[in-house]
């Protein structure tokens, strides 16, 4: 059954800016970023390697500070909380999909799936569970005592999802999560996160070059030299 979605923003940054010092060099790599995430939304933020977007999504995610400007998550300004803090929100509130799925090796599937429960200190059996139905919920129930090294580059792309929807996260950042994969892998992964943003109106936020992809989702943002410039 799908999830009622209600018209609010979750996310919220304003004038956010980036500025990196190497010595007396100083190199801008975002400015004036203002950016408003929906629940249940699926966005795009489309620009060439190097324009920003990675960085965008690391300030968002609490994983830099920003230079100047601020992000709020439901209100709160995420950059205020404490590290610890910061820790228990990104495992209970986002999740996270990279281009290279950062799958820890010596774990199969389904121990990697549930790792984020653990860590929040979920009993193992729970987690265990949980992890398994959200296998199971990707296509991947065949697959749950495999390594990563023995799966595909499109399955191990899906594990990485179920993992970063584990908790059951509002919002998802995913930097470049089809760019290193194969044409029908790309859209098998696509089909997933439109699946699952239906399913449990989750929103994902989607840093991308793949304009393919970026024209399927709801919205798109395109960076440009680090200044966000909508829609063009």
């Amino acid at each position: 059954m799908n999830k009622t979605i209600e018209n609010k923003d979750i996310l919220v940054c304003s004038n956010l800016g980036k500025t990196y010092q190497d010595g007396k060099l100083f190199n801008t790599v975002l400015q004036g970023v203002e950016l408003k995430v929906q629940q249940g939304e699926l966005l795009a933020i489309v620009g060439s390697s190097g324009s920003g977007k990675s960085t965008l999504l690391h300030l968002l995610g609490a994983l830099d500070k920003p230079s100047e400007g601020e992000v709020f998550y439901e209100g709160q300004n995420i950059h205020q909380l404490s590290p610890n803090k910061q820790a228990k929100w990104r495992n209970q509130c986002l999740g996270f999909v990279y281009q290279f799925h950062h799958l820890l090796s010596e774990f199969n599937a389904l121990e990697n799936v549930a790792m984020p429960l653990l860590i929040a200190g979920c009993n193992i059996k729970i987690a265990t569970e949980k992890a398994q139905a959200m296998l199971n919920r990707v296509g991947l129930q065949a697959r749950l005592k495999h390594r990563p090294s023995e799966l595909s580059g499109g399955e191990r792309q899906r594990v990485a999802i179920a993992r970063a929807l584990i908790n059951e996260p509002q919002l998802v950042l995913a930097d470049e999560p089809t760019g290193n994969l194969d044409a029908q892998s790309a859209e098998s992964v696509y089909q997933l996160i439109k699946t699952l943003n239906q399913e449990l109106g989750t929103a994902f936020v989607v840093v991308t070059h793949d304009q393919q992809l970026a024209d399927k989702l709801h919205r798109q943002e395109h960076m440009v030299s680090g200044i966000l410039q909508g829609n063009l």
